[in-house]
């Protein structure tokens, strides 16, 4: 059996540089997890809301009773970065409207580094 001379007999782990790029990868991806995460936690919600909302039997009220149906369920889960003005409410048939959330949210991440991030969603919502 023939040796190779010079050769270390154990494995060496990373390096120093090694680590350092392995670290700051990962402070790149919580940093933007972090800020980013809360925005679409938000959406998340408003999207759970609205289904909720176009899977009631019937609101009364037309456009005003599902913006104040709406209005009322963003104030219970405390949802402060969206208004119901974001909110379009298009009457598509009589007792048939369709409720659109279209709306865009920035966030710093470091530096002059910054996200924009557009959210929209759409349903259909029967009133009385």
């Amino acid at each position: 059996m023939r040796t190779i001379t010079g050769m270390k007999k154990a494995q060496r782990g990373m390096g120093m540089l090694g680590i350092l790029f392995t670290v700051g990868l990962l402070a790149f991806f919580m940093t933007v997890l972090l800020k980013l995460g809360p925005l679409y936690a938000d959406f998340w919600m408003l999207r759970s809301i609205m289904i909720e909302v176009s899977q009631q039997s019937a609101i009364e009220g037309g456009a005003r009773g599902i913006s104040d149906t709406l209005g009322k369920r963003m104030d219970v889960n405390n949802i402060r970065s969206v208004t119901i003005h974001n909110f379009e409410i298009e009457k598509q048939d009589e007792g048939q409207f369709k409720v659109t959330l279209n709306y865009e949210q920035q966030a710093h991440l470091f530096f002059n580094v910054d996200a924009i991030v557009k959210f929209e969603y759409q349903v259909d919502v029967k009133t009385q």
